[in-house]
């Protein structure tokens, strides 16, 4: 814990508002005020909603087939999920916020903290909302709070309650927090907060005065930590660069049942790829691979999933050689006549590129090219566009790739798909 007194500084917490559905809005403005679901990748499952379809009733994580009749009885757009262009809108929105403060923390692809001096005029705040919306076309929620749970809570309240979209937490913290159930609290979840419900501690107010002893008992040092920051007191640090990920997973559905080995060699090959962007995005290399693919049993209609694990020969983000052993992999659990519906792989025991033991048998001047390579190849696909420049492993056709019938133009990262407009 950083310290046992309130701190001198708030944060801040902007929070895109429904921003899947937003996204779509920004280049199709006659959306606005509709209802709007964005599907899953394969459009089997709901994974975004626009307020106006929550009202609606429709639940978040629900197939698509059941609601059918409801979203159609009240002229709901589906959307396929769009995520290049929800990561590009995302990009705008965040280099916004840093524009106008030096400390931003991304948290996710629609969420960032910053810190201000508690001396910040806190009218600017709403200067910064109107800013990212002028800039970027998506509305912002902003919480304010002396720690990260407090403007997390500050937040949630901004979209209920708040008309201007901006909420501080101040002297009002505990008329907050007296209704809030403890369910809501960021970090504790319903299991944590059936445990505390019965222990007779109903909202965020009782947590917030829960004696230590007892909460660090039950809850264990994270819990005390989120204890404390009810209180004003900041335990979770601020981090201007996201760790990191230890491991990383590539995987999709197919858009179709896939019964042949060179579709399913094609897929994994595109996955390997992709992996291998993302090891090389947070300058790291990756030692472990596991290949996995989910298919239907002979005569069932159970899926069942099966794991090949490799070991790579040294640490690396080469993705020739990632493709290399994820279709060896693959072979190996290849079975003819089965009906196979998702692949995927997940690359472990990722290492620092600067910080490992090369190969002594490995020259170096080898080693260098083919960073080289990948440098180039992923300078010109940043460049031009998501791959422009691709492995010949990984087909052309693609007849195995997941539906997305309903997509969106990518406005902002193709250029056949640029807004149109007439005058």
């Amino acid at each position: 814990m950083s310290s046992t007194k309130p701190n001198n500084f708030f944060f801040v917490l902007a929070d895109c508002n429904n921003f899947f559905a937003s996204c779509e809005r920004v280049f199709n403005p006659s959306l606005i005020g509709k209802p709007i679901v964005v599907m899953s990748s394969n459009d089997g499952c709901i994974i975004a909603r626009s307020r106006e379809a929550k009202k609606l009733g429709i639940p978040m994580g629900a197939p698509v087939f059941e609601y059918a009749d409801l979203m159609k009885a009240h002229d709901v757009h589906l959307c396929s999920s769009n995520f290049t262009l929800y990561g590009d809108l995302s990009h705008r929105v965040m280099r916004t916020l840093e524009m106008m403060c030096p400390d931003v923390e991304i948290y996710s692809i629609d969420e960032a903290f910053m810190v201000f001096p508690s001396a910040q005029d806190l009218n600017q705040f709403q200067q910064i909302r109107q800013t990212v919306l002028k800039w970027t076309g998506i509305s912002v929620s902003l919480g304010v709070g002396q720690t990260k749970t407090l403007a997390k809570i500050a937040n949630d309240y901004a979209k209920k309650h708040a008309d201007e979209g901006v909420f501080v937490l101040d002297e009002n913290t505990d008329k907050v927090l007296k209704d809030m159930p403890v369910t809501d609290i960021w970090g504790i979840g319903s299991r944590m907060g059936a445990h505390l419900n019965r222990h007779g501690i109903l909202t965020a107010l009782d947590l917030k005065y829960a004696n230590d002893a007892w909460v660090k008992k039950h809850l264990s040092i994270v819990g005390l930590r989120t204890v404390w920051e009810l209180r004003g007191i900041s335990c979770i640090p601020f981090d201007e660069a996201p760790s990191p990920k230890k491991s990383i997973t590539t995987s999709r559905s197919f858009g179709k049942i896939v019964t042949s080995l060179p579709d399913l060699l094609e897929a994994i090959a595109t996955y390997a790829a992709r992996a291998g962007e993302k090891v090389r995005e947070q300058g790291s290399l990756t030692t472990y691979m596991d290949v996995f693919v989910t298919h239907k049993a002979r005569g069932s209609d159970e899926y069942f999933t099966q794991f090949c694990h490799q070991k790579l020969p040294e640490p690396s983000s080469y993705t020739p050689l990632l493709i290399h052993y994820a279709k060896q992999a693959l072979t190996s659990l290849y079975r003819p006549g089965l009906h196979y519906r998702k692949a995927g792989i997940i690359l472990s025991e990722i290492v620092d590129e600067n910080c490992y033991q090369p190969d002594l048998l490995t020259p170096i001047k080898h080693s260098e090219k083919k960073q080289k390579l990948m440098h180039l190849i992923d300078t010109i696909n940043a460049e031009h566009g998501h791959q422009v420049l691709q492995f010949a492993a990984e087909g052309i056709e693609k007849d195995w790739k997941n539906k997305q019938v309903k997509s969106s133009p990518h406005y902002t990262t193709r250029w056949d798909e640029l807004l149109t407009i007439l005058i």
